[in-house]
């Protein structure tokens, strides 16, 4: 049994659920699941955990990602991007350089930020694109997020393209409407490709077509990335052979754990056997003590 992440390079035109399946069907695994997802249009980075290791999912998606986008002038869409139905068109209406430029550089932060109405934001619990496509007011309320880089890569007067590192929960199709308000601009997104999410990046990524002909030859596990290194961003505690029973049963005890908490601030770690197999992922509560968080 396949257990670790497989990092696909997503082509567009296709769900991140669609590359789920797909890479199930080729690793002819039932149990998959992806870690963040990527709209239809979008390519890259789509981590894609499979076999035990899908209850990693929810830490490797909290992680921050990268990405390169291409932003168009004079064009708005109802879905902020390329996909969507045009809402406002002005041909020939640009922004200057400088000031695609300054406003990058202002957007460093943390600040509240308006996801899209067409995202899959639940909105009384239903998901708010399918609000959006029955013509309803969807009222999202702004959530935290944080831009730890924001670059000007190329710019014309037809549009540019922007290197932009985040945390979870950013949307880079909201710029496409809040750039072009700042502009007095109709934008949309032209194209996203994501580089990154937390360790995993696109050098170690695999097409959907070249993981088909590795599992074809049997060498389908060549390309699986395993939770320890998934999770390289993630403290890794070494249990000793004496207490890895306990730890398998839920318990949290001993001196080695002493030396391991012992001046740790981070809130979540990894543990591990001597022979780097994981075992749990542990947490710390606000009384300071830590506990199980989820067997592996």
């Amino acid at each position: 049994m396949i257990n670790g992440v497989i990092v696909l390079d997503k082509p567009g035109g296709i769900t991140s659920f669609d590359a789920v399946r797909a890479t199930g069907r080729i690793l002819r695994e039932k149990k998959c699941g992806h870690a963040g997802t990527l709209d239809p249009a979008a390519t890259g980075v789509l981590p894609i955990c499979v076999g035990p290791a899908t209850k990693i999912a929810g830490y490797l998606s909290e992680d921050e990602k990268e990405y390169e986008a291409g932003f168009s002038f004079g064009i708005s869409t109802d879905t902020g991007d390329a996909e969507g139905k045009p809402v406002e068109t002005r041909p020939g209406a640009w922004a200057q350089e400088r000031e695609v430029a300054a406003a990058l550089e202002e957007l460093v932060g943390t600040f509240p930020q308006i996801p899209p109405s067409y995202s899959a934001v639940k909105v009384g619990g239903v998901r708010s694109y399918k609000l959006a496509r029955r013509g309803e007011s969807v009222p999202l309320a702004p959530r935290r997020v944080t831009v730890f880089e924001a670059r000007l890569l190329c710019w014309n007067e037809a549009g540019f393209r922007v290197f932009i590192s985040c945390s979870k929960g950013f949307y880079v199709r909201a710029l496409s409407r809040d750039l072009g308000s700042r502009f007095g601009v109709p934008m949309t997104l032209a194209s996203l490709r994501r580089l990154r999410v937390g360790g995993l990046g696109v050098d170690q990524a695999v097409t959907l077509d070249v993981l088909q002909e590795l599992a074809e030859a049997g060498r389908a596990q060549e390309r699986v990335i395993p939770i320890p290194d998934a999770l390289c961003r993630m403290p890794s505690w070494v249990v000793p052979p004496d207490s890895v029973a306990a730890v398998r049963n839920g318990r949290l005890a001993g001196s080695w754990l002493a030396g391991h908490v012992a001046g740790e601030r981070s809130g979540t770690a990894l543990l591990v056997t001597d022979k780097r197999h994981p075992l749990a992922i542990v947490g710390r509560e606000p009384s300071g003590l830590w506990k199980i968080l989820r067997g592996i």
